[in-house]
């Protein structure tokens, strides 16, 4: 018995090795972070947008944290509820061009269908404001714009009124 519990922790130390080597080797690949500024540093980044507004019902700090530098630099956000644990506030800063499409391949909740998408300006930039169903059937509404150089991208799981007022909380 002491033989099989030895044998099994091995295992799941060398599992648990094998899964943390490649950071060591290529420490500029996704992975998931404690901090912002841990993965800010990560991505490359000098300074990320983060709202300064938040619904009621999200907080600071974000529930999941995700950074890269390659392929191309990125930093996730994602906010849940804390009443259902469900994620309702995606933020993506991304130096992959593409806008919509590309932002979404870094988001884990995605649009099902758009009902409507349009240009809006968001404090003098061009941004494209979308609203539809997401994939679990709940409403929701991005926006994406471009800044500096990196494309920003916001998910919220409701109408766009509040996307809106968080969009230009992050805005300079």
């Amino acid at each position: 018995m002491v033989y099989m519990a030895v044998m099994a922790a091995g295992v799941v130390a060398f599992l648990a090795a094998l899964n943390w080597f490649p950071s060591l080797v290529r420490p500029d690949l996704a992975r998931r972070y404690a901090t912002v500024e841990d993965a800010m540093r990560a991505a490359g980044y000098h300074g990320i947008l983060v709202p300064k507004y938040f619904p009621e019902g999200l907080s600071w700090p974000p529930a999941f944290i995700f950074a890269q530098k390659r392929p191309f630099r990125a930093v996730v956000l994602e906010f849940t509820e804390p009443k259902t644990m469900r994620t309702a506030l995606i933020v993506v800063q991304s130096s992959l061009k593409g806008g919509a499409a590309e932002a979404e391949k870094l988001q884990r909740i995605r649009f099902a269908r758009i009902r409507e998408q349009t240009g809006y300006r968001l404090k003098g930039r061009d941004a494209v404001l979308q609203v539809g169903i997401c994939g679990d059937g709940r409403p929701c509404s991005r926006i994406i714009w471009k800044e500096g150089g990196f494309y920003s991208s916001v998910l919220y799981m409701s109408y766009p009124v509040e996307l809106i007022r968080i969009a230009d909380s992050m805005v300079r």
